[in-house]
């Protein structure tokens, strides 16, 4: 007997980030939709919902039909049964059974990758926050495929192979070029979704809970997860959330890899529902920006893989600490000639805008949303997440931090080491139109920027470190 996955109700709930309903939020400059959540809908289904999911969607009970692997690809450690009795080939081809993007890209659906047509197909590309994992395929030109383009997963369906570089940069912790131990989604992501935040019976309170694997010191499992962690809800009394994008948290270890369990917790975020879609013309009118709501101890999070890629105890001014690397984390604050310029820095040259000029292109995590204390905080500080933009966290101000999603993305992007826009030319743009040495042409580029043209940066646009930094 072997257990069949209802592909049409998997389509329709493959939503991996949990439930929510759209409901406007009026905020500073603009009105934004998706912060909220409750309710289902068909934009997000239901599957994962915040925590583990209907265990067929990803697993088989006797794997095969008349000894035919469910995978299109031959398995790569074994012919038969794949590991864990996964539907796909590996960990990352079973979750891009959902989350591969089979039709025309740029959708509301919850896709990491497009999968459709040639490599030199980029008008398809998904513009979810973390990035288009297709870019590691699709580096831009032949010989730019392999330029660390992103977090290279292996999946074997998607004819994703292993990239050289096997070991986490700024960190130890290694994988395998085949087999149960390679890169995966799983690697960051706990299909399981254990790790919640959870309340006391009163509802005042809230821990982290998880998993009680080694390293872990979170609150025991106590209360059961009615909702995603993702879209601002609150947990209430005796119940739980769970993690933002189902995160691994501390004592997180994959089957795959279960030797180096993560010692960091997720941040607590909020995201709108309509993320994967373009910014164009989000340089003229804000109310186009995906604003994802980072809260702080992003940066720390990303430590559990890549342990020394910071710069501890940095002080401003200073050019002390070990590795010279460019701060970012809790204490990473920006200061008031960094955030006074990303407040009011609209392009190259032009320092006109009027506070809340936020991008997502450098988007910062913000303190304001909630106040940590160890593995526990105040449901009343959680509650600035059900509408982050009333609580003013788009502006930049002194309890704004540096982190990695500052200038990297968290999945791929289309310039080299995963950097959110081109940091290898010293233009973005000339006059009149968007350049880049590598010749890639607008199609790409506009790709890579999430749909944006020129006129989206300015005239002679420079490095968008400027951004904060306010150098041009």
């Amino acid at each position: 007997m072997r257990i069949r996955m209802q592909w049409a109700a998997a389509i329709i709930a493959a939503f991996a980030f949990g439930a929510n309903a759209q409901t406007a939020v009026t905020g500073k400059d603009v009105t934004a939709t998706g912060w909220f959540n409750g309710v289902a809908t068909s934009k997000t289904g239901t599957f994962h919902a915040g925590g583990v999911a209907a265990c067929d969607g990803c697993h088989v009970m006797h794997n095969a039909s008349n000894g035919v692997a469910r995978s299109t690809k031959v398995n790569p450690w074994n012919d038969a049964v794949p590991a864990f009795l996964l539907q796909g080939a590996d960990q990352s081809s079973t979750c891009l059974i959902c989350h591969g993007d089979t039709t025309a890209g740029g959708s509301t659906r919850p896709y990491v990758i497009v999968n459709t047509g040639p490599a030199t197909d980029f008008a398809n590309m998904n513009y979810s926050p973390g990035g288009d994992f297709g870019w590691l395929l699709r580096g831009g030109n032949a010989s730019d495929v392999q330029n660390r383009h992103g977090h290279n997963i292996v999946a074997a369906d998607f004819v994703i192979p292993a990239d050289t570089l096997l070991t986490a940069p700024g960190g130890t912790l290694s994988f395998d070029a085949t087999g149960q131990k390679v890169f995966s989604c799983s690697s960051c992501h706990d299909p399981h979704g254990r790790t919640r935040m959870q309340t006391d019976a009163t509802g005042t309170t809230w821990n982290w809970a998880g998993p009680t694997a080694p390293g872990s010191d979170n609150t025991a499992i106590t209360a059961p997860i009615y909702s995603s962690g993702s879209y601002g809800n609150l947990p209430a009394a005796g119940q739980a959330i769970g993690a933002y994008r189902l995160l691994g948290g501390k004592g997180y270890a994959p089957a795959s890899n279960p030797a180096s369990p993560f010692t960091y917790n997720p941040p607590v975020a909020v995201a709108p529902t309509d993320y994967n879609k373009a910014e164009t013309g989000a340089g003229l009118d804000r109310s186009k920006e995906v604003r994802v709501a980072y809260g702080n101890g992003m940066a720390e999070w990303c430590r559990n893989c890549h342990t020394n890629i910071h710069m501890d105890n940095y002080l401003s001014g200073a050019l002390g600490g070990t590795g010279l690397k460019h701060p970012a984390g809790n204490n990473a604050s920006l200061k008031p000639g960094q955030f006074n310029v990303y407040n009011t820095y609209v392009s190259s040259g032009v320092f006109t805008g009027t506070g809340d000029q936020y991008t997502s292109l450098v988007p910062f995590e913000s303190a304001k949303i909630i106040s940590v204390t160890g593995n526990s905080g105040a449901v009343s500080d959680l509650g600035k997440l059900a509408n982050p933009a009333a609580n003013n966290i788009f502006t930049a101000t002194d309890k704004s931090n540096v982190t990695c999603l500052s200038c990297h993305r968290a999945h791929a992007s289309g310039f080299s080491s995963m950097v959110r826009w081109n940091n290898d030319d010293t233009f973005i743009t000339n006059a009149n139109a968007l350049v880049d040495t590598q010749a890639r042409g607008a199609t790409a580029l506009q790709a890579a920027y999430y749909g944006r043209t020129a006129t989206d940066f300015g005239a002679f646009q420079r490095s968008l470190c400027n951004k904060c930094h306010g150098k041009d």
